[in-house]
């Protein structure tokens, strides 16, 4: 072929790998539980993004080992799953993904390279069936890497085979022709007994109870309720032994919480739903990494806790960091490490002394979901940027120790982690460290014997009563207050009020709590007597009572209430709230959303913001209201009209929700009036104050605004009486802001504390949060030119934070 001086010859290069690629994969070592949770991940993925689950089918994985007595040759591993199944277009994407390093955001597994390493670890044939309810037949194909390699193609058969029942629906991935090392490796006697317990530790937030145990803060710990069995018998969750989130402890004049929240909002990116990647900027079109365009804002936080245990040990201590609700590291004690950024040096920091020999007691759970892993899933990347901003977090950037840090001229370390270091560094028996005692000194062993009664779920073990009873009996026999009594405590309780101390019904009610479950309920007291009778129950909650408990905790989401008037069903006063609280619907079961119609013609909508569907899902708060106003509009008229037509009337109605430049705009004016209506009430006796500390550009620009919107103002009268704080514009207000935080926050203007905390880190950070709010709102309302829908989404973001910050005082 002869080419023009201007032609180019064009030639394609086939780069399909070789089929043997993938059994060369099964010589990566991964340990058996590991192959197994790459296939959990898959199910559980498809778990995490079915928000429409039916509640009365709890999410159900079956593992199935081979036994000892499995004739050799015929051992398989089968991991089902009752999700929803997929359809043959989604089936084909789903394994042709097995053949790419690809996953995207949000998932655990996906059948991507894992899938391929787990299968190839654990045999040479794969067979991957599903099915959707109500489709005719599963979907079943087999993947032979031997015959793969024989034929050299990729290309693997479809097979359909019938269902008995057709709404049957889930998924399962069977291995045969087992590697002779997992073979070897799953037929010993106490192999899934091992697997369960490594599983219930990887896996114990998406197994836990939805309900929280009382001893943690309830929005960290809630989990998911999804099932896992091995062989047929249920993985339990590893759940932690901590003391109560109420327990505290003097530390130079502070009380310092056995429990300390982390809950850190970071500044939302874009994440790549093909690749993972978290692409940071106000504009970003493509992602950076795969040139892809599917990309989603989302929330990036650090949130979760750090406690004490109640128990010491040398080796279950430590941090757990978790990445979509698995936990990736367990006990990592890298954050009691510190290294010196002059010299490299690292030193450990924790535990080190009084009493170290018994090892360390600083326990906790970090959720960072944006934070990237290792291929194998067992640690995350610790050179990125996210990862080192959430260990900040954590522990601080300086030493923990305070004479170390002041030596090397850091701050006292305020992090969550310091302030427990330094509180709880001391393990003197007594209530002033938390430390089980009687007259003989601490009593770290029974502490140890009780946590192990705690982990097999005995109801007089699972509150810190018991605990907290001995560290008491330690003060009072000190104090001379009790004689000594011989054989070790075995105290029932010290009378605090925490459930599950006393009583079987308490206990029952904790182990439904906890999600523990069993028939262990107690015989009797003590001594062998009478159980004593049982408190009176309490009366259950009325309805009116609910939503008034709703509403105490509230913030009213203004652009959002108002009157709504819709063609032939009416007008009706509508507010809407955003509440803390968990919400129940009218048949008393968990609901991200529900509505409360009351006298004359008025409609309350409860939305709870930190609910999964919002938290995890991304999905607007704003809109589950809207389609409840809609529902309840529906209900009062009992009309026909579908709930999309009225939905579609209400959002019409509510002005603030037009996603426009010129309606972002209004909405920024309102919030900004607020601002400026609750700084004006500070002026009143504070003008002299605010206006100092004004920087020079910013006074003149008030004065500039003022001059031609009030010609007739006296502008160094309006210095001194504060009228000149409603020509500030949002640079000012940030810069107010900085300068006097004492004024303007701790539910002053911004709902948001200061005071409340001595480091010096720890005040600037809230601080700055709101002022950078502010100056990008000033940024956005000086930007007169076009702005692609991108800013214009992080705009609404930004103003929603900033309602979420305004101090509004009586809510109702």
């Amino acid at each position: 072929m002869s080419l023009g001086a201007n032609e180019t010859y064009i030639e394609s290069l086939d780069l399909t790998p070789s089929p043997r690629l993938l059994e060369v994969l099964g010589d990566i070592p991964y340990k058996p539980w590991q192959c197994l949770a790459e296939l959990v991940d898959n199910a559980f993925d498809a778990f995490l993004s079915d928000s429409d689950r039916a509640p009365s089918e709890p999410p159900s994985v079956e593992i199935t080992l081979p036994k000892p007595g499995t004739a050799e040759g015929d051992e398989l591993v089968c991991v089902a799953d009752n999700g929803r199944g997929m359809g043959l277009e989604q089936f084909e994407q789903s394994l042709r993904a097995g053949y790419s390093t690809n996953s995207r955001y949000g998932s655990l597994g996906l059948f991507g390279m894992g899938f391929n390493i787990a299968t190839a670890n654990l045999g040479s044939v794969t067979e991957v069936r599903t099915t959707r309810s109500g489709d005719p037949d599963w979907l079943v194909a087999e993947i032979d890497f031997r015959e793969m390699q024989r034929r050299g193609s990729f290309t693997v058969p479809l097979r359909r085979d019938p269902k008995a029942d057709p709404a049957m629906h889930g998924t399962e991935v069977t291995v045969r022709q087992l590697r002779p090392d997992k073979r070897a490796a799953l037929r010993r006697q106490p192999v899934a007994a091992n697997i369960r317990e490594q599983l219930g530790r990887v896996y114990s937030y998406l197994l836990r109870s939805k309900n929280a145990l009382p001893e943690l803060p309830e929005t960290e710990l809630a989990g998911r309720g999804f099932d896992l069995y091995v062989n047929g018998t249920a993985v339990r969750p590893r759940l932690p032994c901590v003391w109560s989130s109420s327990r505290v402890v003097s530390y130079q004049g502070a009380e310092i919480r056995a429990i300390q929240r982390i809950n850190r909002d970071l500044t939302p990116a874009w994440a790549c739903q093909d690749c993972g990647h978290w692409n940071r900027g106000a504009a970003v079109e493509r992602c950076a990494e795969c040139d892809s365009e599917n990309l989603e804002l989302r929330e990036r936080r650090i949130v979760g806790w750090v406690g004490i245990q109640r128990y010491l040990s040398t080796s279950d201590f430590g941090i757990d960091f978790l990445r979509n609700g698995r936990k990736i590291l367990i006990s990592d004690r890298s954050v009691f490490q510190w290294e010196n950024p002059d010299t490299g040096e690292t030193m450990v920091e924790y535990p080190i002394e009084f009493g170290a020999t018994q090892g360390g007691r600083i326990v906790g759970e970090i959720h960072v979901d944006h934070v990237p892993v290792t291929y194998q899933k067992n640690d995350f990347k610790r050179d990125s940027l996210d990862w080192i901003t959430a260990l900040n977090e954590v522990r601080g950037e300086g030493p923990l120790q305070p004479k170390k840090a002041k030596a090397l001229g850091y701050e006292p370390n305020g992090s969550p982690v310091g302030r427990l270091f330094n509180a709880f560094r001391r393990n003197d028996p007594g209530t002033k460290c938390l430390i089980p005692g009687d007259s003989s000194g601490p009593l770290h062993e029974t502490a140890r014997e009780w946590a192990t009664l705690f982990r097999r779920g005995l109801p007089e073990y699972l509150a810190d009563d018991k605990w907290y009873e001995a560290a008491q009996q330690y003060d009072d026999l000190k104090r001379g207050k009790r004689q000594p009594t011989s054989g070790r405590s075995s105290g029932t309780g010290s009378g605090q009020k925490h459930s599950g101390g006393t009583g079987s019904g308490s206990m029952v009610d904790l182990l439904d709590r906890t999600g523990l479950g069993g028939d262990n309920q107690p015989a009797g007291t003590a001594g062998g007597q009478a159980p004593a009778s049982p408190p009176p129950r309490p009366q259950p909650e009325t309805e009116e009572q609910r939503y008034t408990r709703y509403r105490e905790r509230a913030r009213r989401v203004s652009d959002l209430s108002g009157v709504v008037s819709v063609a032939h069903l009416g007008k009706r006063a509508v507010t809407v709230f955003d509440t803390p609280e968990p919400l129940l619907d009218h048949s008393g079961r968990p609901t991200p959303c529900v509505s409360h119609t009351q006298r004359g013609n008025t409609i309350e909508v409860f939305v709870h913001g930190d609910h999964e569907v919002f938290r995890e899902f991304g999905r607007d708060p704003r809109d589950y209201a809207i389609i409840e106003i809609a529902e309840a509009l529906r209900a009062v008229a009992n009309t026909d009209d579908s709930v999309a037509r009225v939905a579609a009337e209400v959002t019409e109605q509510f002005r603030d929700q037009r996603f426009t430049d010129a309606a972002l705009r209004e909405r920024a004016d309102a919030l900004l009036g607020r601002i400026r209506e609750g700084m004006a009430d500070v002026g009143a006796s504070h003008a002299a104050a605010l206006w100092t500390s004004l920087p020079t550009e910013e006074k003149q620009a008030a004065e500039r605004h003022a001059a031609g919107a009030e010609p007739r103002l006296v502008w160094r009268e309006a210095t001194e009486n504060g009228a000149f704080i409603s020509h500030l514009r949002p640079e000012s207000l940030a810069a107010l802001v900085r300068a006097q935080p004492a004024l303007l926050l701790d539910g002053v203007v911004f709902s948001t504390t200061w005071s409340t905390w001595n480091d010096q880190d720890a005040r600037t950070r809230p601080v700055e949060r709101i002022a950078r709010l502010l100056d990008t709102v000033g940024e956005f309302m000086g930007n007169t030119g076009g702005k692609t829908r991108l800013e214009l989404a992080m705009m609404r973001l930004t103003l929603d934070v900033i309602e979420g910050e305004i101090n509004e005082g009586d809510t109702t």
